[in-house]
């Protein structure tokens, strides 16, 4: 399986979240997006507190997709 990294932009709402998760749970980094960074990297704590092995970081919008290979939006 090819893993990517992969940037949720609203990655602290419900649905980045539960998306991120699942990518995370299969193998894909994940960098998770919001306009705080500080929030972000909870979220991305709370993930890998589930999936300890998940390679998920959190900071803000800007810098989530500036990374990535793929940029998914998650917002409303």
């Amino acid at each position: 399986m090819t893993s990517y990294r992969i940037a949720v932009v609203g990655g602290t709402g419900p649905q980045g979240k539960g998306l991120a998760y699942r990518f995370a749970r299969h193998g894909h980094t994940v960098v998770l997006g919001s306009r705080s960074a500080e929030r972000a990297e909870a979220a991305a704590e709370e993930i890998r507190a589930r999936v300890p092995e998940a390679a998920v970081t959190g900071t803000g919008n800007a810098d989530d997709a500036a990374e990535a290979e793929v940029v998914l939006l998650a917002v409303p």
